[in-house]
Parts: structure tokens; sequence; C-alpha cells
């Protein structure tokens, strides 16, 4: 297929496809009297509630009848509750199966030592059907669709794991803590009791913290304790679920086993703005050579030649009364940082990258990877043709700025945040995003993307920083949605926050380059395979 091309028969997308693990098929509805108090989009992130798995029979009568079909496809999708065969399908932090000597201890300690097993990296079918759905939503949001998750103050949903806790009757309880995340929990088997507070909880949190851990800043210093004796106890018995928001203090009590005590935690990570805003400060000194150290003076081009000149700088510049280093320094970011904030900030910013489904065939756990063909067809599920129509908007917006003429013109920008290698696959080229924060380790992107070998070229680009406003310009031009690769991967890295484009300033800029071989490989782009 040239460039990449479907025809409009494997192009085409029916109504959406609901798949029965759903995540919204386990919220509270509105008109089930048995779901306790409803759980409301204005409430996300506010306040905790509780709900039975929602009801979806009604009786001759009109009344609703409970129905166990959503707890049993559940209990299917966490392999009817087999703890070796859900720990088998775990990973651990640095996304590595367990071995089956540490099945076979955590197993020995679940059933004779009391403990509780915390599995937070969980790939059960059903726990890769519940993440995906909700990411899926969260991919849609920006076409109108999939905004439960919106949180006041933050700068968007960046990740979602789902795991599972494991223990026996009157098992390792949870004591008093809070988490950073926003947090979801359903009972398949036995029941826990939940202890609450609405008072006394706190909003800008950084990190989880149990009540008897010594505060790490000042931060968790000042952080309020609420008033324990104002507790709401939920009895979480199979077929229900709870919502706890982040900073919001609870204690959990394992209760009865049937056979064990086994809940699905599902975990969607937001980040505050404050400190998406401190990432971007932290990439911007972090891409100049000549910042981030004491001695560094910046009257050299390169941070080689301030560190070979040092401190003596400093003394022959005034033996008698020299500078302090830290704050020649300090003032230096300031001004830096001054100087960007001087201008059009919204330009001089990047947008936290967009959440992305997956598909788990491609995917390695932690490490999730989707086709191309895959992410276009997702993103335009249901109402194909005014998504569709946005994106060509969205391709146009980046192509019409980039022309001579314009009133006022823009370059192509890439992410600073983002390292991009790319791999061949026995069906194209997976080009691997990977940001890992060098200011707090926090992982935000590990994704691959399959393409077709037609993109080659441009995901060579892109690694090698070579891309220009002509190569973007000359892809786009004639773009059709579903019809050719390299404009599909270009507007879809442009929707998730990859490519942007900021003000110019005249400059001469080498002209279009668009090519079928590899620009920094050499070897000739293959054709997609039919």
């Amino acid at each position: 297929l040239a460039r990449g091309r479907r025809t409009e028969a494997d192009s085409a997308s029916g109504p959406r496809k609901v798949d029965p693990l759903y995540y919204l098929h386990y919220m509270p509805k509105k008109d089930d009297d048995m779901a306790g108090e409803e759980f409301r989009p204005d409430g996300w992130g506010k306040i905790s509630t509780s709900w039975r798995v929602p009801c979806v029979c009604s009786q001759d009568d009109g009344t609703l009848k409970p129905d166990s079909i959503f707890l049993d496809l559940l209990r299917r999708g966490f392999c009817n509750g087999n703890t070796r065969e859900i720990i088998a399908l775990c990973r651990n932090a640095d996304n590595v199966p367990y071995t089956p000597e540490e099945i076979d201890e955590m197993m020995e300690d679940l059933n004779n030592n009391g403990h509780t097993l915390n599995l937070p990296f969980c790939f059960t079918e059903g726990a890769m059907a519940l993440k995906n759905s909700i990411l899926k939503d969260v991919f849609s949001s920006g076409l109108g669709v999939g905004r439960l998750f919106c949180d006041e103050g933050s700068a968007a949903v960046m990740d979602v794991e789902v795991g599972v806790y494991i223990t026996r009757a009157h098992g390792a309880e949870a004591t008093w803590h809070y988490d950073n995340n926003h947090n979801y929990t359903f009972q398949l088997y036995g029941s826990k009791d939940w202890h609450t507070v609405e008072d006394g909880n706190n909003v800008n949190v950084i990190g989880s913290r149990g009540l008897c851990d010594p505060p790490r800043n000042r931060a968790e210093q000042v952080n309020r304790t609420p008033n324990f004796s104002k507790e709401r106890i939920t009895r979480l018995e199979a077929g229900m679920g709870i919502y706890v928001p982040p900073g919001h203090w609870h204690r959990v009590v394992p209760v009865t086993e049937d056979p064990v005590c086994l809940s699905i935690d599902i975990r969607i990570a937001s980040v505050t703005m404050a400190r998406w805003l401190c990432e971007n400060v932290f990439a911007k000194f972090m891409c100049k050579p000549s910042f981030g150290y004491i001695k560094d003076t910046g009257q050299n081009e390169t941070l080689e030649q301030d560190v070979a000149i040092g401190w003596e700088k400093y003394l022959r510049l005034d033996p008698r009364n020299p500078l302090d280093p830290l704050h020649t320094c300090l003032s230096r970011h300031v001004g830096y940082l001054k100087a960007i904030l001087s201008g059009d900030w919204r330009y001089q910013f990047c947008d936290p990258p967009v959440a992305m489904p997956f598909e788990p065939d491609l995917s390695d756990g932690m490490d999730l990877c989707a086709s191309l063909e895959f992410l276009i067809d997702t993103l335009f599920e249901g109402d194909k043709i005014s998504r569709e129509h946005h994106f060509i908007k969205l391709a146009e917006a980046i192509e019409e700025p980039l022309k001579d003429g314009y009133v006022c013109k823009r370059k192509v920008s890439l992410t600073p945040f983002v390292a991009v290698t790319k791999k061949e696959a026995d069906d194209g080229i997976v080009m691997h995003m990977r940001h890992t924060s060098g200011l707090t380790n926090m992982d935000y992107q590990r994704y691959g993307i399959l393409c077709p070998f037609d993109c080659e070229t441009l995901i060579d680009r892109i690694i090698d920083r070579t891309l220009t406003s002509d190569d973007v310009g000359a892809i786009l031009d004639g773009y059709e949605v579903g019809q050719d690769a390299e404009g599909d991967l270009l507007t879809l890295l442009t929707y998730i926050n990859f490519v942007n484009v900021e003000p110019e300033s005249p400059a001469a800029r080498p002209a279009a380059t668009r090519a079928s071989s590899g620009a920094s490989t050499g070897r000739v782009a293959k054709r997609r395979r039919e």
C-alpha cells in the first residue's frame, strides 16, 4: 500500500464497541437505588464514596434486582480468584514477572504468615481490559468525550495501573494512610471494612504517606491530620466498589474470605499543574549545557570551558571581595527564566503527554504498545465523521502557520522531555517513546507505536531532531485521515502533545526533504506489507 494507505473498507468503523469489562459498567447508575451514594463527576477528587456494582435487571413492578453478570465477568477476568495464577500474571516494579520460587514464597506468606499480598502491577485479562477502557476514554478526551477524569488544578491523567490485594480473613490491615493517586477498589471475594473521614483531608499531596510515617518535607509536616473519631466505616462486600481521592485518609481491615479476601485496585495518577510547571522549567535548564553547576559563569559557550576556568576566575575578578558563586549562578538561572516568561510562555512550556490505549499482544507489561492503525481507529470510534473532521482541522492548524506569508509564522517544535528510539519489527517500525522525569524519576511515558515501514524516514528525523517546517508541510499537503501513514503519525504526535508549533524568528531554513529513504540509517524504507 503506497505511503501506508488503507482502503475505505479497511478504515471504516461502525458503532463504538463496548467491552464487557468497560469500567463504566462498574460505576453507580442514577436509577440504581442499590448503588448507595451516586458517584458524580463533580465529586471526582473531592469525596470518598462507595456503591454496589450496578444492577442491570428490572422486575415486572419496575424495581431493580441484583444481577451477578458483571461480578462474574470481573471474577473471570481475574482467574476466578486463583491466587497462584493471578501472581504469575503480575509484574514487579522493574516490570519483571515473578519467578516460581517467589510465587511459592508469597503463597507461604499469605497462607501461613498472615501477610497481605500487595501486587500493584497486574496483567490478567480483566486487569488489562479495565485499564484499556479507561485509557480509551482519556485518549478521546481531546475530542469531547471521556471527561470523567478531569481534575481541578491537575495537568492531566498520566498513568493508569491495575493491581490486586489478596489476604486472609483478619489478615494484616492497611493502617491509616493517604495515597497520591485516585483509587478505585472493587471487592471480588470476601469483605473488608473501609474506614474513611470526610473532613481534615489534604488536597495537594506529592506522595503517599502513613499516619506513623515521619514527615519527609515541610509540605508533609503541615498536612492536616483529621479527627479519626468521626470516621465512617463501610463494609465492602463482594460486588461492591469504593472511590477514594488523593490525599484522603483511609484504613482498610480484612473481615471475611471466600476462599480468600481479594480486591481489585485501580490507580489513576494525575499530576498537579505545579509539578508539571516545574518539570517544564527543569527541562528548559537541562537543554542548555551551560546551566546546572555552581561554578558555571555562563560567559563561555560550553560547559567544559566554564568548568575549566572554575573557581579561580571569581578570585581574579576581585581578590579582595570575590563574588559568591552560588548566588551568581542562581542569578543566571533566574535571568534565563525571566527571559522565557517575558515572551509568549504558552509556546515555551509543553503540555503533558496524552495517555493512549494499547494492544495487549504488542505490549510487555508496563511497556505499552499499539499500532498506528489501532490508535487512529480507536480515536474515531463512535462519531467517526465529527472526530475525523476535528483531526483534519488539527492537521490544518499545524500546516497553515508554517507557510510563508503567514501573519505570525511558526516553526516545528518537539517536546524536550521524550527520548525516542526505533526498533524494526516483522510488520513495521516501532517508534518507542520514553519520558522518565530527571527531576522526580516519575515515568510519564513508556509507549511504542508500531508504524508502517513508510514512516521510517519521519521517525529518523524525529530521533535526529532534523524535522523541518518544510518537511511537515510536505507531509500534510493533501492529507487524508487513514489514507497516509506519515500524515496520521505526525497528526497523532501533535494530538498527544509530542509535536508543537511555536513562533520563529526570520531565518533561512533548509528545503523540504520528503523522501522514501531513511535519513539516519541510509536504508530504503520498505513498503507497508499487504
